[in-house]
């Protein structure tokens, strides 16, 4: 059942409404907004992921789209409200990935997620070439991951080359329901940029694709691109009959959602940094340079002049949703319950190191996932604090890099289904030794996108200014004194550990792909 907003009986004062739909690794919401930009009705389906096989993260792009449009459909049935009164639908999604369609936006084969590692041999191939991988970083502003379409496009004309013959276009997760929505084909700058785009000349590069090894014939699967908030196309009559808004509702390109969740949280603003703790540990500062480095991204925004410099991996709810099941937290109560526990124990009393790399890791993907220092005197709940205490690790390991080139204000933003815990937010604050202040809305990422939308209809003036209006943040949480010396120590295990496993890691590591080679 959809949720419904807090400010009262929405029948009869509506003027003007927004939808923000957000297509995330595990959840797809849509939030109907008011001309005020307050929720009227929430509703969430699950996303539904296929793993095949090892390293494999996929989806059906129709069973995606069912999710979405039964997701929207249940918004648009909130009582009193009329689709017609809806000005304008956004959309955001996962980055990465990669979604192959023909001419007529027809799937070929499952979406691949940014969650999936099937390409790590063709990731450790390319980053073993510093040659190409630099003309890569120079060009698209960020190494690739294996869940890149660069490198899953190397794996597939290995593996499946079929696949790519009959696919035309090349398709990024938003992209896919807008193309079910207005029968259009495009991307924006935003999404574009996780692949073969130029950050610098904001256009495809067919240096790129050659620095991943990729035919130069695969420039015809490149789309079109525009800027975030072009509104490119309208609800087509058969999108209409199934999710109930009305036919020819404005659609707009939409965003990356580390974007969307930026303008969400208020930091898509030069000199503020967000971090989000989701299916991703995003740690992102919004700027207008250029800079890039190895150890994050310089995407490009709304906008080919503002970026967004972050560093991400996977490593935060799916570490800490493995450690729940590890520990026999199967339902909501026994969560709950667990993470009490957890926030019970004394703040500095010592819990096991947890380097949280199950899915993914920013060191590589040699790095598996590790719990150190275990005690028999330890109980669930120290491995639960401990296993959060590795993700906010993360946070700390992405920011130490952003910080070597970027200043950014204080509090620092956080966002992210761990940002609801209080144990959390406190954890956070006091390993980045600042102020941290969370988002009072957990659905940034459809709010992002409905502001857009908004904008690009002309029913707010601007992105920015629709942030300083609407955007709230709970007080700042401080970091506390007693826990400096604790952290400084929890830092240092943390760079000790990963010393000490590297070479372990890589022996496995090539152990693997000897194995792999002789079958």
């Amino acid at each position: 059942m959809a949720e419904h907003g807090s400010q009262g009986d929405p029948r009869g004062a509506l003027t003007g409404l927004l939808l923000g739909i957000d297509v995330g690794q595990t959840a797809v919401k849509a939030v109907l907004h008011d001309e005020r930009l307050r929720p009227l009705a929430v509703a969430r389906r699950a996303s539904p992921v296929d793993r095949p096989a090892a390293r494999h993260a996929e989806r059906s792009q129709d069973a995606l789209w069912a999710a979405v449009a039964d997701a929207v459909a249940e918004v648009m049935a909130t009582p009193g409200v009329d689709p017609s009164l809806v000005a304008a639908v956004g959309i955001t999604g996962h980055g990465d990935g990669l979604h192959l369609v023909t001419a007529s936006g027809e799937p070929v084969g499952p979406a691949i997620t940014a969650m999936d590692s099937r390409a790590h041999l063709e990731a450790a191939e390319l980053a073993a070439d510093p040659d190409r991988l630099r003309v890569v970083l120079e060009r698209s502003g960020q190494l690739p991951t294996p869940g890149a379409a660069g490198n899953l496009l190397r794996w597939l004309l290995r593996h499946d080359p079929e696949r790519v013959a009959r696919a035309d276009t090349m398709l990024f997760c938003k992209d896919v329901i807008r193309h079910r929505l207005t029968g259009e084909l495009s991307t924006d700058y935003s999404d574009a940029c996780a692949s073969f785009l130029d950050v610098g000349t904001a256009a495809w590069s067919a240096e790129v694709l050659d620095a991943y090894g990729l035919p130069a014939d695969l420039l015809r699967l490149l789309p079109p691109i525009n800027p975030s908030g072009t509104v490119v196309g309208q609800v087509l009559p058969e999108a209409a009959a199934i999710t109930g808004l009305a036919v020819g509702t404005p659609v707009i390109s939409g965003l990356h959602d580390v974007q969307a969740s930026s303008i969400g949280m208020g930091a898509l603003v030069p000199g503020r940094l967000a971090l989000v703790a989701g299916s991703f540990s995003t740690n992102g500062v919004t700027t207008t340079r250029p800079d890039v480095d190895p150890r994050w991204q310089s995407r490009l925004s709304i906008t080919p002049d503002l970026r967004i410099a972050m560093s991400t991996s996977a490593t935060a709810s799916p570490s800490f949703d493995w450690t729940l099941r590890l520990l026999g937290a199967s339902d909501p109560a026994d969560r709950d319950a667990l993470i009490a526990e957890a926030a019970a124990l004394p703040p500095e009393e010592p819990v096991p190191l947890v380097l949280p790399f199950q899915s993914d890791s920013p060191l590589g993907s040699d790095a598996t996932a590790t719990i150190a220092g275990v005690r028999d005197g330890h109980t669930r709940a120290h491995v639960l604090r401990g296993a959060m205490e590795g993700i906010v690790l993360m946070h700390c390991w992405h920011t130490r890099a952003l910080a070597e080139r970027f200043d950014w204000d204080e509090p620092v933003v956080l966002g992210g289904g761990l940002a609801r815990s209080p144990l959390y937010v406190q954890l956070v604050a006091n390993a980045l030794r600042a102020p941290v202040t969370v988002v009072d809305s957990e659905e940034a990422g459809a709010l992002g996108a409905a502001i857009v939308a908004g904008v690009a209809t002309g029913l707010l003036a601007s992105v920015e200014q629709a942030q300083h209006d609407v955007v709230r943040h709970a007080p700042a949480v401080l970091p506390t004194a007693a826990s400096a010396a604790y952290w400084a120590e929890v830092g240092r295990a943390f760079d000790e550990v990963v010393i000490a496993l590297d070479p372990w890691w890589a022996r496995r590591a090539a152990s693997a792909l000897d194995e792999a080679e002789t079958r």
